[in-house]
């Protein structure tokens, strides 16, 4: 089970071990800024908040498990931070979220240096899980399996979300043409309108009822250098990339088996039927 403990891995692994957790860290978050830029201070912000705040549960969480939970629990501590301080402004801006992320990151990286001793065994155990032979009881191999397949279809997906050509803004599915409009409109009322108290953009006066605090979050990417688009695009990246560990995950737990975890995340994904048959004749039809 991928949320065991593993006492006897976690001597073997030592200092080397947690060496090797934070050189892998260190690549992955030059990687992403690299790729992304400033926005990714806010993404990155997102997953280290979360991370730290898993060490107050009394849950016996393994590392992969507290980076995948903590990356949506930090995508909701830096959005909470960062919107009380926009209340108070009446505005999205660099300061607001540059202080609402270091609130955020504070707080979580607080709560992992109080159970530093923890954090380090968890590292050391994951080291020496992700080091053991591939057949060996317990090895991971599966989580990365089940992220590298749904991180190909997430990426390729969000690639096309939203494509500028020569006649305009292009939406590259029709359920991204039909519901990111509303979501768009949403982000754009914070990080342009000065939305706040929030109302609806479509009919001012009234509360905003809709669950608006993603679309904020996407909103706290603009002051950083994104577009609005492109914000959608990242902030849906980051929970679309984490959902599949965090299910597999959950469901290894409840489920006891990884085999049933795995199957009750492709099956999920795919609405609980056949229709990823026609995504062939897509994929035949448009790449």
């Amino acid at each position: 089970m991928e949320g065991a403990a593993q006492p006897v891995a976690v001597a073997a692994a030592g200092p080397t071990g947690r060496l090797i957790v934070g050189g892998v860290g260190l690549v992955v978050l030059i990687i992403v800024g690299l790729l992304i830029g400033a926005p990714a201070i806010l993404l990155v912000g997102c997953v280290v908040a979360g991370f730290g705040m898993t060490y107050l549960s009394g849950i016996a969480l393994n590392l992969e498990e507290r980076i995948a939970f903590g990356a949506v629990l930090g995508a909701m501590a830096v959005s909470t931070a960062t919107f009380v301080l926009s209340m108070v402004v009446r505005d999205v801006t660099l300061g607001t979220v540059i202080a609402g992320l270091a609130i955020a990151v504070g707080a979580g990286t607080g709560c992992a240096f109080a159970r530093r001793d923890l954090l380090a065994r968890d590292a050391a155990d994951a080291a020496a899980r992700w080091a053991a032979p591939v057949r060996t009881a317990g090895h991971p191999w599966p989580v990365a399996a089940v992220f590298l397949v749904c991180t190909v279809w997430t990426l390729h997906f969000l690639q096309q979300a939203y494509v500028y050509k020569p006649e305009g803004l292009w939406a590259g599915y029709v359920n991204i043409w039909g519901d990111w409009a509303a979501h768009l409109t949403f982000a754009g009322s914070f990080a342009y309108g000065h939305n706040f108290p929030p109302q609806y953009p479509i009919d001012p006066g009234n509360h905003l009822g809709y669950p608006f605090m993603v679309d904020f979050l996407a909103a706290n990417l603009v002051p950083l250098g994104s577009s609005l688009t492109s914000a959608l695009v990242l902030t849906s990246g980051l929970l679309g990339l984490a959902f599949p560990v965090v299910m597999y995950l959950a469901a290894a737990r409840f489920a006891g088996g990884r085999a049933a975890a795995a199957i009750a995340v492709f099956v999920f994904l795919l609405s609980g039927g056949l229709g990823f048959y026609y995504l062939y004749g897509d994929i035949a039809h448009s790449g």
